[in-house]
């Protein structure tokens, strides 16, 4: 995939998977996966993005943060 300017890029934390979902500026979805909570899988998805764009925005929707106990 060629690299674009800018993208916007959300998390929705859960406490066993997390998804992920990346647009470009005109809203076109460019990536939507689902991610397990494991160190390596979320650093690899990080990095798949951050090739993606030469700006990423990040968002994490921690709805209730039960994930985060």
């Amino acid at each position: 995939m060629q690299q674009v300017e800018r993208v916007w890029a959300g998390f929705d934390a859960g406490k066993h998977h997390h998804h992920l979902v990346v647009i470009d500026t005109a809203g076109r979805r460019l990536l939507s996966r689902r991610v397990a909570n494991e160190e390596e899988e979320i650093r690899d998805t990080i990095d798949a993005v951050l090739a993606m764009a030469s700006q990423v925005t990040w968002a994490i929707d921690l709805a209730d943060c039960t994930s985060m106990t």
